[in-house]
């Protein structure tokens, strides 16, 4: 019932449309039931009792209905095209919304090739069952009520002995229907398994290549490929016995109506013409009856695709805070923040941090690998919410802070970055407009113009999936550029500098400070040497800030900070 509730929510974002498909649908059926009951005609008044004056106007009534069947054929399926295309549109916009939405922490859990499956073949399935499947399911209903009332007139023990075997219909389709339906969503599963696998696959090929993992990886692939292959062949075996068990009550009811029908009109009870007409009925009743069967098999089976789709658009998304933020960022202060990515607090990554980030200046947390540094900016970008204590903006919470006010004060370059499959420009910009005077200077200082201007077509040179035609340390300056062309009030670079060389990193840190003037930066580091000049250096060890002061003031005594600088000139000697 809830799975009905949620088609009908997007049936009505387009009823007039849908409506129109089920007259449309329903014109069509009553066409080609005209044209059988005018051989009725035919036969008994022209042919039998000689009325050959009739048989012009018959076969033009009979020419009318079969080219309107021909032409509602034809338009109907351009209505369902219509709906399916307007539901994929809804659908799809609900999804990407819901993605948008999405508990960051979803993505620790869960495969994100799922949910791209899920975009591409639920979405497609759910939107066929509402253009498609739905309104057949109707035009199925009207015919075989109307069907049912002609041969009832005619005949009611022929009716009587059809409605018998249309209950052993219904009494399979009960029977089937949560077989099938099971079976369904477990193809549906494994097939999701399968593609999920085929998708990372091709994603680490160069690792798979590299480490001769070729058989291990063929090894996986087929494991899922025979999960997903037995999975099928028991759908298909339980489709196969209910097809079995239909097609003889198809048979058997048409061999009913040619015998009783047969004997009626020896009796004179019914005319030839008439014996005729009900006999096809009766085809077009059964045929009518095992579609909407197998109409009832293959919905049981799409149901598998709406269960899943609905569990996503309709799972808990995270939850936006309530109050407006429009007013400049003072200071940011983390108040006994404790923080685990797992629910249990044993596994903290942070520990009752307590510290504070003034306005326009740049901090810096060092320490060693697995620290908690890149914790703290998740954190701030709200990805997670800590699981002990608050995060202040200017006494606000954070996580009251409403998102977008939040976000669109906030940058974040990751060792990382994502790049799209795109230009080089539209990389860069991500929608915004500036001139190209400021792009071009937002490159420069990232050091990365001269390397673009080099290329054929420049700035609208298209980059491969993820960037896998550009360096490491180019994916670094283009995410940079960006930095520098958003220009957040806050700034955090979480190591966005570790794939470039000393040299280029050196002048990049220099501009960078320039065009940051007066606004809060937060750099995590990987080489100490480019943070000298921070306000504020927050060291860290094992979760908890050890220690925090300037350069020179870390520098005095017996300090961790100190032992993590020598250690580093130490490695770029032996380097």
């Amino acid at each position: 019932m809830d799975n009905i509730k949620w088609l009908l929510h997007y049936i009505k974002k387009i009823k007039w449309f849908f409506l129109l498909s089920l007259l449309l649908l329903c014109l069509e059926s009553m066409s080609i039931i005209a044209t059988t009951a005018l051989q009725k005609y035919i036969i008994d008044d022209v042919f039998i009792n000689g009325q050959y004056d009739k048989l012009v106007p018959i076969l033009l009534m009979f020419a009318g209905a079969f080219i309107a069947y021909a032409l509602l054929f034809t338009i109907a399926p351009h209505t369902f095209h219509r709906i399916q295309a307007r539901i994929i549109d809804v659908l799809t916009r609900d999804f990407m919304n819901y993605m948008q939405r999405i508990p960051v922490k979803t993505f620790h859990n869960e495969r994100v090739t799922k949910y791209v499956h899920y975009l591409s073949n639920d979405v497609s399935q759910v939107a066929g069952m509402i253009g498609g499947y739905i309104p057949r399911l109707i035009q199925l209903f009207v015919t075989i009520t109307v069907l049912s009332v002609i041969i009832f007139l005619s005949s009611p023990v022929l009716l009587v002995s059809i409605l018998l075997f249309s209950a052993l219909y219904i009494m399979m389709g009960r029977h089937f229907s949560p077989l099938i339906r099971k079976a369904g969503k477990e193809a549906q599963d494994r097939k999701t398994d399968l593609l999920i696998h085929i998708e990372e696959g091709i994603s680490s090929t160069r690792e798979v290549l590299a480490y001769n993992r070729t058989e291990w990886e063929t090894s996986i692939y087929n494991r899922h490929f025979k999960r997903y292959f037995d999975a099928v062949m028991k759908q298909a075996k339980i489709n196969n016995r209910q097809i079995l068990a239909s097609e003889p009550l198809k048979w058997g009811a048409s061999l009913i109506v040619l015998g009783y029908g047969g004997y009626s009109v020896i009796q004179g009870n019914l005319t030839i013409g008439m014996f005729i007409i009900v006999y096809q009925f009766t085809g077009q009743l059964m045929d009518s009856l095992h579609r909407l069967f197998a109409f009832s098999m293959d919905l049981s089976n799409i149901y598998a695709n709406v269960d899943r789709l609905r569990s996503v658009i309709e799972s808990p998304a995270e939850k936006d805070g309530s109050l407006p933020f429009n007013e400049k960022i003072e200071s940011i202060t983390f108040s006994g923040v404790s923080f685990s990515y797992s629910e249990d607090s044993d596994n903290n990554v942070l520990h009752d941090l307590t510290f504070t980030i003034p306005s326009g200046k740049k901090i810096a947390f060092v320490g060693t690998s697995g620290g908690g540094k890149s914790t703290i900016a998740q954190l701030l970008m709200r990805f997670f919410k800590p699981s002990e204590g608050k995060i202040l903006v200017n006494s606000y919470a954070l996580h009251e802070l409403v998102y977008s006010d939040w976000t669109k004060r906030i940058g974040f370059v990751t060792q990382e970055p994502y790049i799209f499959p795109d230009t080089l420009r539209n990389n860069l910009l991500l929608g915004r407009e500036i001139s190209h005077e400021k792009m071009i200077k937002a490159c420069e200082m990232a050091q990365i113009h001269e390397y673009i201007e080099g290329l054929s077509e420049g700035y609208d040179t298209e980059i491969g999936e993820r960037g896998i035609t550009l360096s490491g340390g180019q994916r670094q300056r283009l995410a940079l550029a960006r930095a520098i062309i958003s220009n957040p009030e806050v700034l955090i670079l979480d190591e966005a500098t570790s794939a470039l060389d000393l040299e280029t990193e050196r002048l990049v840190q220099y501009n960078f400070d320039l065009v940051r003037e007066g606004k809060t930066t937060i750099v995590i580091a990987h080489r100490l040497s480019t943070v000298k000049n921070a306000d504020i250096i927050f060291v860290m060890d094992n979760g908890s800030i050890v220690e925090q002061g300037t350069h020179e003031e870390l520098m005095q005594g017996n300090t961790v900070y100190k032992s993590l600088v020598y250690a580093e000139k130490t490695l770029e000697v032996g380097a």
